[in-house]
């Protein structure tokens, strides 16, 4: 039946130099636009559609029997008598010459099968599949690079770093490092495991060291804002005397102890950071990135709030807080997941014999 079916419309378009215009004179009438229509039999229909005689007389530029047997191959492949065939041709496949192509404009195409843009020699096509670039030197694809990250789109960019662009972290505050230090009880500055949060945004450069078939070697640097917010666990907070910091609970006028809602020291930053970063075009792991990082310190401020008051209490001191901040920073990317960083501060918080003697480590997921 298939095989009967194939030699018909060989047969026919052979013939199409001669019936095709009057097949489409016939038509005129009930269309506005020019077609050809070959039937065969009562139930099989052949159309070539195109906007004007202009475009109709191009398809004498391609190679239709090259285009009925990559059919055929498609319509073997099932193993039933009927098929229901539903296939996307590049007809730039089927050029007889293939420079003939070089003589059409170049266009951008949006619609419901995707995003079509032909520059020049080049070709690219973004839809539910993925990216696919078509040019002179050959045809690269991808796999669909959109991911859903917490509250935004990621698209992954084939010739930079993932983490390139716009970024927006929050996480959470901890020690990283809590030594005993002499006229200091580490109760009086605990931190609340959830209340110490950490804000970062940024902007991040890349550049591309090395590139393979799956994966890439860049270099990102990057230059953020950020805020420690280090909420006390306690009715205690910071204050400042000659001999360095310390940490007493908050008493009112009669030197009873008030209950606090909030207790907090933030401690704003302007940073740069330098991550070499290796990531991955077909794995569960989207990329790896590590290096270091540095800031300057903006201001230091301490926040409380009394249990049941909206009034804050706001105090700007310095608090013998260190004016630069340096360490280690990790990313991890993982596919349709936000992805995770951490970073590790080498130097205290504090000045040397002004403070308890801890350091700070961040960690938490990048929204963007």
């Amino acid at each position: 039946m298939k095989n009967k079916l194939y030699f018909g419309i060989i047969l026919i378009l052979s013939l199409l130099n001669v019936n095709a215009f009057a097949k489409s004179a016939k038509h005129t009438e009930e269309t506005e636009k020019d077609s050809i229509i070959v039937t065969f039999g009562d139930k099989t229909r052949l159309i070539i559609y195109g906007e004007n005689r202009e475009e109709l007389q191009k398809i004498m530029k391609y190679d239709l029997n090259a285009l009925l047997k990559d059919l055929k191959v498609r319509l073997d492949r099932s193993d039933a008598d009927t098929t229901y065939l539903k296939e996307e041709f590049n007809g730039n496949d089927y050029l007889k010459d293939k420079s003939a192509d070089k003589d059409e404009k170049d266009y951008v195409r949006i619609g419901m099968r995707g995003i079509h843009i032909k520059d020049g020699d080049t070709r690219v096509t973004i839809n539910g599949k993925g990216v696919e670039v078509d040019d002179k030197d050959g045809s690269v694809s991808t796999e669909s690079s959109y991911k859903r990250t917490g509250k935004r789109f990621y698209r992954a960019n084939i010739n930079s770093s993932p983490r390139k662009g716009f970024n927006v972290a929050v996480g959470l505050n901890a020690y990283g490092t809590n030594e005993a230090t002499a006229g200091y009880n580490k109760e009086d500055y605990d931190l609340r495991p959830f209340g110490s949060r950490y804000i970062s945004l940024g902007y991040i450069a890349s550049a591309t060291v090395a590139r393979g078939k799956n994966a890439k070697f860049g270099l990102d640097f990057g230059v953020d804002f950020s805020w420690n917010n280090l909420m006390f666990d306690g009715n205690n907070t910071v204050t400042k005397s000659a001999d360095g910091v310390n940490f007493p609970p908050v008493k009112n006028a009669d030197g009873k102890e008030i209950n606090l809602s909030k207790s907090k020291l933030v401690l704003p930053y302007v940073n740069l950071s330098f991550m070499p970063t290796v990531s991955f075009s077909k794995s569960f792991i989207s990329y790896i990135s590590g290096g270091v990082y540095g800031g300057y310190r903006l201001g230091s401020y301490t926040k409380t709030r009394e249990e049941g008051s909206k009034d804050k209490d706001h105090v700007r001191m310095n608090y013998y807080v260190n004016d630069l901040r340096y360490g280690l920073a990790f990313e991890l990317g993982i596919r349709k997941f936000p992805d995770l960083f951490v970073n590790y501060d080498l130097n205290n918080v504090f000045e040397d014999n002004r403070g308890p003697s801890v350091r700070m480590i961040n960690f938490g997921i990048r929204l963007f």
